[in-house]
């Protein structure tokens, strides 16, 4: 196959790769969803930017083996030195870039240091002004000392107590794993320890929610944390007689009426004892109504039912609300539009809209792709729907080229600076110095856009592109061509060797 010239480049955003520039900003090609609407003159900026991580998962010291490149309730496999320093270095570069929090899942474990290391952490992250704070799963997800023998891991207080576990309608425990392909196995061992997997309790039992009040209580009181982010669980939902009586609506993986219950009980806990704290309540779910149909619940990613405005208004104030933007900014979906429905309520509840841009979650991803065009989307149709803040994951190091471009669209897109997040503005400003000028920052977006999952056949096109690539790098400086190196490695991958 031949190489292919700049003119052939030109017609990839035909083919299917999103960014072509125009004069006016980003161009969204058919096919990659639906147009953003345009922010308007004196709305309100993206004043809050979080980074969301798994310890296991958080890789910014490239050259220490045992991270995993995906993975919910994994094992941690680096050394607590390890931990220490891949933190320090994320929490460094939010200092120089504007990024306000970094969420931890798996802050508190043993095998990384516990409650020293956590407060080594707390440490830092105070010195670099970016506030921590710490996943903590309410019924799911290991409580607020996510793996260890500590009366405040949840686990431990349900072996302990293994009448309080989540039940499916016939009493049997809904303890899980999972493989790859999204398979459930039981988990039975409920009374002694057990393998990484999805541990749940009820809602509704007064002793589960005592503890959740403690152990909140314990946390603020142990740490300095900047706040937390909070989940009621997406991986089950208990079916006891009590809930079951509780709740007047359907259920999904997760419910919003136990976010209604366990929310309020939760910020008050932490608010006795640390009242400034942030507080991330997360709900799953996205902004825009969305009717599953009768007797059935929304599942994960997709838009609220028509009882979650109930829910929310029973939100603690000042929460952060959080919102999951993936399949209405990048699944290719006409059932699935973000329109004007699709603005959060109102009033003293404070909006943030994460995405899993830049991971292997799905939806098109992979962890350190090129997302600049996605997040732009994503910015543009976050302001217009009224929410201020974003909440990307940052587990990848910024020496991957791809995730580097992500961060840097993330702290300029809705700034003052950028306050309409143009691409255009981006590539000139920020892309066009780090990759060699205008052209080498248009190319590399285009290059970029043929590893989008979501459209396979442009991989195809890789072979021809992979020479222009290369024959550019002698006339770049050594920065540029390391960036340069990253995607053509990444592209080289897909070729046969």
């Amino acid at each position: 196959m031949s190489p292919i010239s700049r003119r052939e480049v030109l017609k990839l955003s035909a083919f299917g790769s999103i960014g072509a520039l125009s004069g006016t900003g980003c161009s969204w090609v058919a096919g990659a969803g639906a147009s953003p609407s345009v922010p308007r003159p004196g709305q309100p900026l993206i004043n809050t930017r979080m980074f969301w991580t798994w310890d296991h998962s958080t890789e910014w010291s490239l050259n220490l083996p045992g991270a995993h490149t995906i993975g919910s309730c994994s094992e941690y496999d680096r050394t607590t030195a390890a931990f220490i320093q891949d933190y320090t270095a994320l929490f460094s570069w939010c200092r120089s870039h504007n990024i306000n929090a970094v969420i931890v899942w798996g802050l508190l474990r043993v095998t990384h240091g516990g409650l020293d290391s956590a407060k080594q952490l707390c440490d830092v992250a105070a010195e670099y002004g970016v506030r921590l704070l710490c996943g903590v799963g309410l019924n799911a997800y290991g409580g607020v000392y996510y793996e260890g023998n500590s009366p405040y891991n949840l686990e431990t207080h349900l072996q302990a107590n293994p009448q309080l576990y989540a039940v499916d309608a016939n009493g049997n425990s809904i303890n899980c794993s999972t493989d790859w392909d999204g398979n459930r196995y039981p988990l039975t061992n409920t009374t002694v320890p057990g393998p990484r997997g999805f541990y749940m309790a009820c809602p509704s039992r007064v002793e589960n929610q005592e503890f959740i009040a403690d152990s909140l209580v314990w946390l603020f009181k142990n740490l300095p944390l900047g706040g937390v982010q909070m989940e009621t669980g997406d991986t089950g939902v208990c079916q006891c007689t009590l809930c079951r009586n509780r709740r007047q609506y359907p259920v999904s993986s997760f419910s919003w009426e136990d976010m209604a219950l366990l929310y309020p009980l939760a910020a008050k806990a932490i608010r006795s004892v640390a009242s400034d704290a942030w507080i991330v309540c997360e709900t799953y779910s996205h902004p825009q109504p969305y009717d599953a149909g009768p007797g059935l619940a929304p599942d994960f990613g997709y838009g609220k039912p028509p009882w979650a405005d109930a829910a929310l208004a029973a939100f603690p104030p000042r929460v952060f609300v959080q919102w999951v933007g993936d399949r209405y900014v990048r699944e290719d979906n006409p059932a699935l539009v973000w329109t004007a429905e699709g603005r959060p309520p109102r009033g003293d509840l404070l909006h943030q809209m994460r995405v899993h841009f830049g991971t292997d979650w799905g939806w098109g991803a992979f962890r350190g792709e090129d997302a600049v065009d996605w997040i732009a989307k994503l910015v543009k149709m976050s302001m217009a729907a009224g929410i201020q803040g974003i909440t990307m994951f940052g587990e990848v190091s910024p020496l991957l080229t791809g995730a580097e471009l992500n961060y840097l669209a993330l702290t300029d897109f809705g700034s003052t600076s950028n306050p309409t997040a143009s691409r255009q503005l981006f590539e000139e400003r920020i892309a066009a110095p780090l990759l060699g000028g205008a052209d080498n920052a248009y190319d590399f977006a285009q290059f970029a856009g043929l590893l989008d999952r979501l459209y396979p056949d442009r991989l195809n096109l890789i072979p021809a592109a992979l020479p222009q690539m290369y024959g550019r790098l002698t006339t770049l400086t050594p920065e540029a061509a390391r960036r340069w190196c990253w995607l053509a490695s990444e592209m080289a991958s897909y070729t046969p060797l």
